[in-house]
């Protein structure tokens, strides 16, 4: 009973068959061409049953059309033969010859009506024969009484025409009557058969149609079910494999290509499964170490940041603890001096426990710290409470700590001290975990060398601080020494040369012209010095005020004019009309043109001097060119530098203490400008000075 309910409930059919055909071993566009073919082959049954019906159809229409046909040539003959029987009674009455010959010829011709009633009621025959029949008799009564009218015999045809005429004729009405009425009875029931044959042909075809199309919607219907079905279950599955699903699995009853893609659905799930699991893992270690890496960052941005040992070593022992999943840790540094272990930095303890340990000495043979460094391995005690405990390792078992790693903080050739972190709970420490500790020692190591190397510096610092803040103060004491001595010998000599004590020898007049040139070149190199030894100590200061650029220009090339003459060059100079009133200090900036301009006419033996001068954007710009030899590339960073000339050797051709362009330089970017050089070897050089137009009112010493 369970087994036919469970048949008789549509669902359950439908679903059976849904399923049968999901498991039907064939392709899915074979599936799809057989339901396909079946609509075809139910509309081409559908077709032929409606053509079967049109055909009866137009069966019993034609039989319609043959009755009414009948009927109407039975009428035809009973109207004819009612018009003879009363042409025939008028003409008889009458007794007209021409009456009478029209009464014969109707009756001739309606023997051809006989004969074409004859063609289309063959099924009265026997009635049609009964009025042949009669017909001729009455023809040839009829014939026979016009006979007797003709001959005379009036009266006799008068008798002849009542006793047969007239009942001939009536059984000829009633004969055709007769078939009349069959006809119009076989009109009747053929009507009601046509009747009965539409109904029933519209009832075939509707109900074949109904079943066609319920047949063809169930087909369609189980076929794009035993489809879809699977399609859905893949689709939903994909959404998942998409939202990260991987364990679930599809399962359609499909033998196709669904079913193929199901399992290949199911495969791929599984690989990506196995995939995504790796890349967690993976994502899950590079999370790790990202978290390393920037542990290490924070570690290395403190060693490289700051010169407080305390504050990078608690740094490091708070990111070991942190990383490494430990509840403490600290950093002990062998003092050289006790030849022991001192404790650093801590992370993670208590004031009373690092109370306790700091109090508690460690030598550098300690069972625990002691053992790693002299090993110079990690080394772990996974559980405390099955040691032999030294001290301190007491200590720390009594603070509730059961593991402990040790790992060692070594140079080459020394050791520095020990990263120590400890566990609540006991167990071996992991590989990773150790790898990881081992190179937080490692930048423990670097930055208790790094500060040391910090505060040697800092003290280095300091020391040469001091040493050229004395040699400044030197240089300018010296040089305040030695130009004062000097000053007094170019007096006495302008005196002697200007003949104040008598007129001297012309020998005596070179030598003295002589004893003052020298003299004056000693007080320029002593005034470099001593410029150069306030730029130093930060005390040479500008005076600023208001200037004139074309004024500068003719002071330097007045003061190089005589030496240019002398070795036949060509000095020019060119000033932009309408320069602005410039503000600085005219004194230096006229020592800084004065410098170029020298040195381009000591250095040029053949050619030109050019000075060029103009105003562009707030910036003055004077050019110093020359045509001598140029300055080589790597020799063009090196010339502003104290000390530093082109040629440096002892037997150079040009004098000077390589002062000028240095001294130059740190006056023009007191004034906040520039100078630069532009040259070519053999194709003389370029000196392009920039300075505002209006230097700071306050501008600090240099």
């Amino acid at each position: 009973m369970i087994f036919l309910a469970s048949w008789m409930n549509p669902g359950n059919i439908t679903n059976r068959l849904v399923d049968w055909v999901a498991r039907l071993p064939v392709r899915v566009q074979t599936k799809l061409l057989v339901a396909f073919l079946s609509i075809v082959g139910l509309l081409i049954v559908l077709g032929a049953v409606g053509l079967q019906v049109l055909s009866e159809i137009n069966h019993q229409t034609n039989e319609l059309i043959r009755l009414q046909r009948k009927i109407a040539a039975y009428h035809q003959v009973q109207h004819d033969t009612t018009n003879q029987l009363y042409s025939i009674s008028t003409a008889l009455l009458l007794q007209d010859d021409g009456m009478l010959d029209a009464a014969l010829r109707q009756l001739n011709q309606f023997g051809y009506d006989l004969d074409r009633m004859e063609f289309v009621a063959k099924e009265e025959a026997e009635i049609l024969g009964q009025v042949r029949k009669d017909y001729n008799r009455l023809t040839a009564e009829v014939t026979h009484v016009v006979d007797l009218i003709r001959g005379g015999r009036t009266d006799e045809a008068r008798k002849a025409q009542m006793a047969q005429i007239v009942p001939l004729a009536d059984r000829l009405d009633r004969l055709t009557n007769q078939l009349v009425n069959l006809a119009e009875a076989d009109m009747v029931t053929a009507i009601e058969t046509t009747e009965g044959a539409y109904r029933t042909s519209r009832w075939i075809v509707t109900s074949f149609a109904i079943v066609s199309i319920l047949l063809g919607l169930g087909l369609g219907y189980i076929i794009s079910w035993s489809l879809i079905d699977p399609v859905k279950k893949i689709e939903t599955r994909l959404r998942q494999i998409a939202a990260g699903e991987f364990t679930q699995q599809v399962t359609v009853a499909n033998r196709d290509e669904l079913g193929v893609l199901a399992s290949d659905v199911n495969q791929t799930s599984e690989q990506l499964g196995c995939l995504y699991r790796e890349v967690q893992a993976r994502t899950a270690q590079l999370a790790r170490l990202v978290g390393e890496l920037e542990a290490l960052g924070e570690v290395s941005k403190a060693v490289n940041s700051t010169l407080d040992l305390n504050m990078v070593l608690k740094t490091i022992v708070a990111k070991a603890v942190q990383l490494s999943g430990t509840d403490a840790g600290a950093i002990y540094v062998v003092s050289s001096t006790r030849q022991q272990f001192r404790l650093r930095a801590t992370y993670g303890m208590s004031d009373d426990l690092i109370a306790a340990i700091s109090d508690q000495p460690i030598g550098l043979n300690d069972p625990g710290i002691g053992d790693a460094t002299q090993r110079r391995v990690p080394v772990q005690v996974p559980d405390l409470a099955e040691e032999t405990l030294s001290p301190l390792q007491r200590i720390v078992l009594q603070a509730g700590y059961r593991s402990v790693l040790v790992v060692p903080l070594l140079r080459p050739n020394k050791i520095v001290g020990a990263l120590v972190v400890r566990r609540r709970g006991p167990g071996e420490f992991d590989d990773q975990i150790i790898h990881l500790l081992e190179t937080f020692a490692a930048q423990s190591v670097l930055a208790i060398q790094n500060a040391k190397l910090f505060r040697e510096i800092d003290e280095k610092g300091r020391q040469l601080e001091a040493a050229s803040r004395h040699k400044s103060q030197f240089l300018a004491n010296m040089s305040h020494e030695l130009r004062t001595p000097l000053n007094s010998v170019l007096g006495f000599t302008e005196m002697l040369a200007d003949g104040l004590y008598g007129e001297l020898p012309d020998r005596a007049k070179a030598t003295v012209a002589r004893v003052q040139a020298n003299g004056r070149h000693l007080l320029g190199l002593i005034n470099d010095v001593l410029d150069l030894s306030k730029i130093e100590a930060g005390q040479l200061t500008l005076s600023l005020d208001d200037y004139c650029v074309g004024q500068i220009v003719q002071t330097a090339a007045a003061a190089v004019e005589p030496l240019a003459r002398t070795k036949g060059l060509v000095l020019a100079m060119t000033v932009a009309d309408n320069l602005p009133l410039g503000h600085g200090d005219e004194r230096r900036l006229t020592q800084v043109l004065l410098n170029l301009a020298g040195n381009a006419v000591k250095f040029t033996e053949k050619g030109a001097v050019d000075i060029l001068a103009g105003a562009a954007g707030g910036h003055f710009e004077i050019i110093v060119r020359d045509t001598g030899p140029g300055i080589a590339p790597a020799d063009q960073a090196l010339i502003f530098q104290e000390f530093h000339q082109v040629d440096s050797s002892s037997t150079r051709a040009k004098g000077g203490t390589g002062l000028g362009l240095s001294i130059s330089k740190r006056i023009v970017e007191m004034h906040g400008g520039t100078i630069v050089v532009e040259s070519v070897p053999g194709a003389g050089s370029t000196f392009r000075m920039t300075i505002p137009v209006r230097a700071g009112e306050s501008v600090k010493a240099a």
